[in-house]
């Protein structure tokens, strides 16, 4: 793991304690340093570190804090009535204070790009890479818990004709809203995803056969409901699975629930198939 992935999963008490923990350490190079030695410099350390961890407005609170500091140490060293001081601790603030806005930059561009690639575009669901980090934290979960874990795989019958018929633009609407519908039908700890095409995928995390199937037969029924109200001529083959524990291998998982939905098709449009996982 990156040391800056390992900062950003601590609590804003560690955080904070590591940047006073660098601030001082900053200060006592200063103190020890040699008459003449400007150590402005490293206070880029400490206004780096709360701008990237703990936000512009630490980093700006801290950047005034450092040149503070700075001032209080260097005023003795000039001889009295010099500005010259006051000048240099004046720049290295807008130096402290440029260096935040530009990490505070990254910061959201990083947030926006990490959101982007977890994102499905077309509808705004979480896409298949995010379904999949997704399921292997619940997966884990329900290993060490000993608790159910339960995936659906759906299928939009007929999809293609929606597109011949009616056009692209009004398939990517469909896809829209039945993504809409679904994460609207879930509780908010289930995970509705875009897999690609016209597949998406839910997982019922800590959910037992009997709760997740009953949670499906109220998502196909709306999802049906906002079809026909359009007269869109679909219907969703669904597949699910249920494992009292989840068994090691996530990939397994994924190919029952993958075979449950294509037993839903073979049997006939608009079909739910429950997948039996073997003792």
């Amino acid at each position: 793991m990156y040391l800056t992935e390992y900062m950003a999963r601590q609590n804003k008490p560690v955080l904070l304690c590591i940047g006073i923990v660098l601030l001082a350490a900053v200060i006592f190079l200063e103190k020890a340093s040699p008459a003449g030695f400007d150590t402005s410099v490293f206070y880029l350390v400490p206004v780096s570190f709360f701008a990237s961890f703990l936000g512009r407005r630490a980093g700006l609170a801290i950047s005034l804090l450092c040149a503070s500091v700075a001032l209080l140490l260097h005023r003795t060293m000039l001889p009295s009535g010099s500005s010259l001081v006051y000048w240099n601790v004046l720049a290295w603030f807008a130096v402290y204070v440029f260096f935040v806005y530009i990490i505070s930059e990254l910061r959201s561009l990083y947030a926006r790009e990490r959101s982007w690639s977890h994102t499905d575009p077309l509808t705004g669901i979480p896409n298949r890479r995010s379904f999949f980090e997704r399921l292997e934290i619940e997966s884990h979960r329900s290993r060490r818990y000993d608790r159910p874990i339960s995936l659906a795989y759906i299928d939009v019958d007929r999809f293609k004709e929606v597109n011949d018929m009616f056009g692209h633009d009004t398939g990517d609407k469909l896809l829209g809203i039945v993504a809409d519908v679904m994460k609207q039908a879930v509780r908010k700890v289930d995970l509705v995803a875009r897999l690609g095409g016209d597949e998406f995928a839910i997982l019922f995390p800590e959910t037992d056969r009997a709760a997740a199937a009953t949670a499906l037969n109220n998502v196909r029924s709306s999802v049906d409901a906002a079809m026909t109200r359009r007269k869109w001529p679909v219907r969703f083959s669904v597949g699910l699975v249920t494992f009292q524990t989840s068994p090691d291998s996530v990939q397994e998982i994924i190919n029952a629930a993958d075979q449950a939905m294509y037993e839903a098709k073979r049997s006939g449009s608009g079909r739910l198939v429950v997948h039996q996982p073997a003792a």
